[in-house]
């Protein structure tokens, strides 16, 4: 995918939330003298109200990253609003990162070096569409179809596998994807079915949490991905994450943990400002602008591109159109969802750095690069254009179809 603009959670987040589906119904039983009672409340019924209740938070938070034999260890304090761009982040440890404090107000960020005190800025965007999920919404949906109630016991695992995951962000890029998906259905959408299971709840720094682990029914797959997450039982809020995987070989594991967490602090606007004293440098990144578009009809207006018209099975809805403009790229690009993935389509001129290929295949009688993972792409070159199709959990087979059907278009 070509570099644009982004939003700050694509840029500072690593890890994801997978969505899989699968119902076990906790039934109690009463004596047949004894009055109905009422039923049980189904956990997490009410979790993206919840989150949505978040104005925002201050935490500590400590991420580690193990990448085969290497440990990486970063604390920050944080202040942000969950729902918005809006965060603030001072490090308080991390030999090795080159920023002291990131903040950002929705439309802006800043770094500042911790060595230079140089400030280095970027403009933001944000497609701001009511077709995107929240987090709140995921975990609302992810209890849901694990159907918990208050009195279901610990250990309960989903029984039936629907295939598909709803990634929540995407697995860290610093450690690579995991390896897997060479031997998938053709027509598979989330191929790699995930079972959910429930472990009951926990303390994480003095707070209650719901424990659901996640784990792969085939991991050879997704690179044997796995993730165990601690969800706040009053605001749904995950406050500790652990994910692990396999990519290349290598063994991959990322812990976040937030401590010393405060829900609702009253945050001020102020917070989310940052204003250098006059004698800093302020360095304005050069970035190409990226516009985001609710209908492929809205892009083809604004654009010379022509915009691909991709085949894609019908569960798939378009999320938002792109179109990314530099001195050095031309870009479009289309994001698609349905319940449990996502698929992307791009066509681009000027920079375009393609992941390394594991196979090859025929695209409109071109050359295509199969890159296989968590997030799998096919990349290839037509009429001065680069084109790419990408999936998370997405079979190759079904991405080259894809890839087929847009062809040079």
């Amino acid at each position: 995918m070509s570099r644009g603009t982004v939003t700050a959670k694509q840029i500072l987040v690593g890890i994801c939330l997978l969505v899989l589906v699968g119902g076990v119904l906790a039934v109690g039983f009463l004596s047949s003298d004894s009055p109905e009672g009422p039923e049980p409340r189904q956990v997490g019924s009410n979790a993206s109200e919840r989150y949505a209740a978040i104005d925002g938070l201050n935490a500590t938070r400590t991420t580690v990253n193990r990448d085969g034999d290497e440990v990486n260890r970063t604390v920050h304090r944080v202040s942000m609003r969950p729902l918005t761009e809006q965060f603030r982040e001072r490090l308080l440890y991390g030999p090795r990162n080159r920023h002291n404090l990131t903040v950002s107000n929705g439309s802006m960020m800043w770094w500042q070096n911790r060595t230079s005190g140089v400030v280095e800025r970027l403009d933001l965007s944000d497609p701001n569409l009511s077709t995107q999920r929240t987090e709140g919404d995921r975990i609302e949906r992810l209890f849901g179809r694990l159907n918990v109630t208050e009195d279901t016991d610990t250990d309960r695992t989903a029984a039936t596998p629907t295939p598909g995951i709803n990634p929540l962000p995407a697995v860290p890029q610093s450690g690579g994807v995991p390896d897997g998906q060479r031997d998938e259905r053709p027509d598979g959408v989330g191929n790699a079915a995930f079972a959910v299971s429930y472990n009951g709840t926990d303390t994480i720094d003095g707070r209650s949490v719901y424990v659901l682990k996640i784990t792969p029914r085939n991991g050879s797959l997704v690179g044997d991905f796995r993730q165990t997450l601690w969800v706040d039982t009053e605001w749904f809020f995950p406050v500790k994450r652990h994910s692990e995987w396999q990519s290349n070989g290598v063994q991959h594991a990322k812990t976040v943990v937030y401590e010393n967490v405060t829900f609702n602090p009253g945050l001020d606007d102020s917070v989310f400002r940052f204003d250098p004293s006059a004698n800093v440098t302020v360095e304005l990144e050069d970035t190409p602008r990226r516009d985001f578009y609710s209908s492929t009809a809205a892009l083809r207006r604004v654009t010379n591109v022509s915009v691909p018209t991709p085949d894609l099975p019908p569960s798939f809805e378009l999320q938002f159109a792109s179109k990314t403009e530099s001195p050095r790229i031309t870009s479009v690009g289309l994001k698609y969802v349905n319940a449990s993935t996502e698929l992307s389509v791009s066509k681009v001129r000027g920079l375009f750095y393609p992941p390394t290929p594991d196979r090859s295949a025929q695209v409109a009688g071109q050359r295509a690069n199969v890159s296989v993972g968590y997030t799998t792409y096919v990349s290839w070159s037509c009429d001065g254009y680069d084109y790419q199709v990408s999936g998370k959990a997405v079979s190759s087979e079904l991405l080259i179809e894809v890839a087929r059907s847009v062809g040079c278009g």
